[in-house]
């Protein structure tokens, strides 16, 4: 009996380490901001409207175009640190873009609040249609992917499966022939 016992464990352990290990992980996303673009915009210490210059992986320098709250001045360059992953929070900017900014301890992103705005125009357009050239490039959120339901793990799984069913029918055997 405790033989019989034995085995039903190690094939209990070795049924849900398979299922465990083997499951397809789901997409996680770390990036959920609580603040709506009200209260980022009050909690904010410094709000800027500005032209991107320069994009390097940790941070943005934009040009000011206007301050709306805070210590900065118009025509400065201002150097914000900011992730490139909206995954993490951050912000993917483009250069030459146009942003409304707000930073906190010289950092922004997508829960300080960034928001794309218009294109500066130096004169007033005369044609009603807005030239592709023209368009402002904003950054797409990314939609979740697709949950896919794999099922590579069938063929290894029902291969355990047998194996085990084999090794109880052995040791069943032995047992049975030692009596």
């Amino acid at each position: 009996m405790k033989l019989r016992a034995a085995i039903l464990l190690v094939l209990a352990t070795v049924g849900i380490g398979l299922v465990v290990v083997v499951s397809p992980a789901q997409p996680a996303w770390a990036c959920s901001c609580a603040h709506t673009p009200a209260e980022q915009d009050q909690r904010a210490q410094r709000t800027v409207t500005g032209t991107v210059t320069q994009v390097t992986d940790e941070a943005v320098r934009l040009t000011v175009d206007s301050v709306v709250k805070g210590d900065a001045t118009v025509g400065e360059t201002l150097g914000l640190r900011v992730n490139r992953s909206e995954v993490s929070c951050g912000y993917d900017f483009r250069v030459g873009a146009r942003y409304q900014v707000n930073a906190n301890n010289g950092a922004t992103g997508l829960c300080v609040g960034v928001r794309p705005l218009p294109a500066a125009s130096a004169a007033v357009p005369t044609a009603t249609a807005v030239p592709p050239s023209a368009a402002v490039p904003t950054p797409a959120l990314a939609e979740p992917a697709p949950v896919r339901t794999s099922r590579w793990w069938l063929a290894p799984g029902a291969l355990l499966v047998i194996l085990a069913a084999g090794l109880v029918a052995v040791a069943l055997r032995r047992r049975g022939s030692a009596r």
